[in-house]
């Protein structure tokens, strides 16, 4: 007598188990850009955001007009000193590695102070996570912690894929917007 084999054979088994894991590989792969892509996009769009609260300090600081942070009145040129000064705070070799050709592409600390989490929320950013250096006068903001995407890691905008740049205000530009008004 004959018996009818009905079943599925070891080969057909290994080849289904075979093209599964290639599935879940590129799957996983997937989401792994996924979410390096969205920690990307949390960090820009928090460093834009910073920026933007750095570009209302600055036309504050521009135009002698007063702001106030933790209840205390800073007008003009002092919008500079809102927040603490890093020299305290800082390793001096961790504002070194910040501060440097290679990492922000910022070698003049001069003026930058620490917006820590505190002084972020006394500006009404109640949702922003990361911590930065702030340089009213420059209208520049750099990440302490900056964003590693793998191959290189960022600190500020203009480092940033498709980032914005930062024009810094000096007299030749002051000179050349009351021309051509």
């Amino acid at each position: 007598m004959k018996k009818s084999n009905s079943g599925i054979t070891l080969v057909s088994l290994v080849i289904t188990i075979i093209v599964l894991l290639i599935l879940a590989s590129i799957t996983v792969y997937s989401g792994i850009g996924t979410i390096r892509s969205a920690r990307l996009t949390k960090f820009t769009t928090e460093l834009k955001i910073m920026q933007q609260k750095v570009n209302e300090l600055y036309n504050s600081y521009t135009n002698e007009k007063s702001v106030i942070v933790n209840g205390i009145e800073y007008v003009g040129t002092d919008i500079q000193n809102i927040g603490k000064n890093p020299d305290g705070i800082f390793d001096e070799n961790r504002l070194e590695e910040i501060f440097s050709e290679n990492e922000s592409g910022i070698t003049d600390r001069t003026g930058y102070m620490y917006y820590d989490t505190e002084t972020i929320q006394a500006l009404g950013l109640e949702e922003i996570e990361y911590e930065f250096f702030v340089n009213i006068a420059k209208r520049s903001v750099v990440s302490i912690e900056g964003f590693n995407d793998g191959e290189k890691r960022y600190y500020n905008l203009e480092q940033v894929p498709d980032g914005v740049y930062n024009v810094e205000y000096n007299e030749i530009s002051k000179n050349y917007f009351e021309f051509s008004e």
